[in-house]
């Protein structure tokens, strides 16, 4: 299986989002909620994916909540895949998170992805993250998920682009609730 190392298109659509990721952090910002940008690559059966997401971090009653987007393409070129009639080009969709397991510098979390495949089929998939912060701003992450009722491996690198949830209000809301 031969792997590309063409990421031009990729770095065009992040380039396009650009704008609205600069939208979605001041907006944010303004109402002290956290960004969070996570790049992924992930190993499935079919083909290994890279991928991005961005989400809004919530202050929830037990952990914090995630709530946000993602997209993710292929790293092999079409037709290279054993699966010929499952094809799996493009991934792109919603997530949702909740953490179970929160600390200043790990996280885990338990994430559900709902998108679409190709434009053809919505997909659904379960997920468990684990995320090391090296400081208040990056850190780095793996996770086991299921796709296709086979498990997938997940690398990620994650970049919080606002630290709203640090200060008070975070640690007051949960621990006078």
């Amino acid at each position: 299986m031969k792997t590309t190392s063409n990421f031009y298109p990729v770095l065009i659509i992040i380039i396009k989002l650009l704008p609205i990721i600069l939208i979605l952090a001041v907006t944010t910002c303004s109402n002290a909620q956290g960004v969070k940008a996570t790049s992924y690559i992930e190993k499935t059966k079919m083909s290994p994916k890279m991928g991005y997401s961005v989400g809004v971090v919530l202050p929830g009653y037990l952990g914090d909540m995630e709530l946000g987007g993602f997209y993710q393409k292929a790293m092999t070129e079409q037709g290279e895949s054993t699966y010929r009639k499952i094809v799996e080009e493009k991934f792109y969709g919603m997530y949702f998170g909740v953490s179970f397991i929160q600390t200043e510098r790990v996280n885990v979390s338990f994430k559900v992805r709902a998108g679409s495949v190709n434009d053809k089929f919505l997909v659904l998939t379960p997920s468990v993250f684990s995320d090391v912060m090296i400081s208040r701003s990056l850190g780095f992450g793996f996770g086991l998920g299921m796709r296709n009722l086979q498990p997938t491996y997940t690398g990620r690198l994650v970049l919080k682009l606002s630290n709203s949830n640090q200060g008070l209000s975070r640690h007051s809301y949960r621990r006078y609730r």
